[in-house]
């Protein structure tokens, strides 16, 4: 009789490690589910990308060229960036009328965003990346800012959906 007893506790033990393995999102389906992706955070937002697939389908290209081009067009369209530049103060005037946590918080993110486009684009045009129709630093920009959105999003602004849970861990950020 001790043998089964130790037996089922050795089951429920197992069915607590695997199960929720198995019944946990992956990558591949957070990426599927992208019109969620838009809501993880209603925290107000100094960027509208409400019409970036719209300008990227304006575009031709690869993806990427399409994500860049697009990427300028909507910041250049909100006064945001000037030629091949991010206007810092341009974006941090957007963040007049945030609740003041995260308007600090909106203020770090961009200026670390800004910091991580530059040093992207300066990056690949140091490794001598193919010219490109548009510049890559709106695109990184866009990208680093939703990320850092989602990652510092206030707790009463934060949807804590399976897909949200998931891309705000960052098992994601590299495409696993």
């Amino acid at each position: 009789m001790k043998q089964f007893g130790s037996n089922k506790l050795l089951f429920v033990v197992m069915i607590g490690v695997f199960l929720p393995v198995s019944l946990a999102i992956d990558c591949k389906e957070v990426f599927q589910r992208k019109e969620e992706l838009g809501n993880c955070c209603t925290a107000a937002s100094f960027i509208s990308l409400q019409n970036l697939k719209s300008a990227m389908d304006a575009q031709e290209g690869n993806p990427h060229e399409k994500f860049f081009c697009g990427s300028q067009s909507i910041l250049q369209e909100q006064n945001i960036m000037n030629g091949d530049n991010i206007n810092v103060d341009a974006v941090k005037q957007k963040t007049e009328g945030f609740d003041d946590g995260w308007k600090q918080k909106s203020l770090q993110l961009i200026d670390a965003c800004v910091q991580q486009a530059e040093a992207a684009a300066a990056e690949m045009a140091q490794r001598g990346s193919p010219s490109r129709q548009c510049q890559p630093k709106a695109g990184m920009f866009i990208f680093c800012v939703r990320m850092q959105t989602i990652r510092n999003c206030p707790a009463d602004k934060w949807n804590s959906s399976d897909v949200c849970e998931k891309l705000r861990t960052g098992d994601c950020d590299n495409g696993h």
